[in-house]
């Protein structure tokens, strides 16, 4: 049988792309099997207080995340799960104007569920919404309590799952949160590509039509968006395109068995919410190269060899300053994409050798 060149350069072409996307959603399916997940506990009475019609938090000093100074001693009025009012109530080291202290009672509700709080000499600020958050599981913290604690006592109250977990069970206990039953933050639930619980049954992405599939099952089953690897372009677009029609977030981590095919600006363009970590920032800046030049020992499943590799891009791009560099960052903004690097992973248990060299 006689095949040409452009024959066998195509079908090769096809062969790897099917073993590149097998290989991405394999990873995809390891990544988030967090097995023998162990929901919270349902709250316990002395867990917290409340719902309240009125709760005022009293006397704190106040930042309030917009990069104002902070000020206080202010009155914090809260109704029905909102924060309605921010009143002043004096001067530090003065005694407190009581004249100017909202009242707890809620007009035209005898009623009212109200509390008030002593806040003298503490700082109050919004609460911090993690955008990259995994709940745990074995060999780490298979018990959601202790992980959603730990997110709290850190100021988190609302996070992103990335995913939490498996995907019936972050959506299980999403709706457990909001519904005040467990002690946890809000949670929004996305997915890792092809994830799926009894809906979905492990079926594949093979297609842009197979992808657009998957998208609708997140949404029916609960999910508020994606987290997505570096697909390639057919699949990527069916993936951003069904998304925005259903009005759901994404978020990639571009990782380097495909970002080849799919970087920063590649996904940007194509309509990707959140680049999470940093893969596809510099292969977006790439000056004479296509395809990183990888050592012959690579391994990508050596972490010291993945994480190591990337500072070494460096070198690999347009300079900073440079029209090159501004027409990415300017082209990024202009489809407000969001960067969430991640920059304090794995850090607390590598070898000090190993920061020193960059690999964190």
């Amino acid at each position: 049988m006689k095949t040409t060149h452009g024959a066998f350069r195509s079908a090769t072409r096809s062969a790897l792309t099917a073993i590149s996307a097998l290989i991405l959603l394999a990873t995809a399916a390891e990544a988030l099997q967090p097995t023998q997940m162990v929901g919270a506990p349902d709250r316990a009475p002395d867990e917290g207080g409340g719902p309240y019609d009125r709760l005022i938090i009293r006397g704190a000093t106040v930042i309030d995340g917009t990069g104002a100074p902070p000020i206080g001693p202010m009155d914090i009025v809260i109704e029905g799960n909102r924060i309605v009012d921010v009143v002043g109530v004096g001067v530090p080291q003065r005694p407190i104007n009581e004249d100017r202290r909202p009242g707890l009672t809620v007009e035209g509700n005898p009623d009212a569920i109200v509390h008030e709080i002593d806040a003298t000499g503490m700082y109050v600020l919004p609460g911090f919404v993690d955008l990259h958050l995994h709940t745990g599981g074995v060999p780490k913290a298979p018990e959601a309590e202790y992980t959603y604690k730990l997110w709290m006592a850190h100021g988190i109250t609302t996070g992103r799952g990335v995913a939490f977990g498996p995907h019936d069970w972050s959506v299980q206990e999403k709706a457990r949160s909001l519904a005040n039953e467990i002690v946890a933050p809000r949670m929004w639930v996305y997915p890792f590509t092809g994830a799926g619980g009894e809906g979905w049954g492990g079926r594949r992405i093979d297609t842009p039509e197979d992808a657009r599939h998957w998208v609708r099952y997140v949404k029916e089953s609960g999910g508020d968006g994606l987290k997505l690897n570096s697909f390639r372009p057919e699949i990527m677009e069916a993936l951003l395109d069904e998304a925005a029609q259903l009005g759901m977030g994404s978020t990639a981590h571009l990782g380097q068995m495909g970002v080849a095919q799919m970087n920063a600006i590649d996904a940007a363009r194509l309509g990707l919410g959140t680049v999470t970590h940093f893969y596809g920032l510099f292969e977006s800046l790439y000056k004479d190269h296509d395809v990183q030049p990888w050592p012959p020992e690579m391994n990508y499943n050596d972490e010291q060899h993945r994480f190591g590799q990337v500072p070494m891009q460096w070198n690999l791009i347009h300079e900073r300053g440079s029209p090159e560099w501004n027409a990415f960052l300017e082209e990024m903004l202009s489809y407000d994409v969001t960067l969430d690097p991640t920059m304090t992973a794995y850090q607390a248990d590598w070898p000090r050798k190993q920061s020193r060299q960059g690999i964190v």
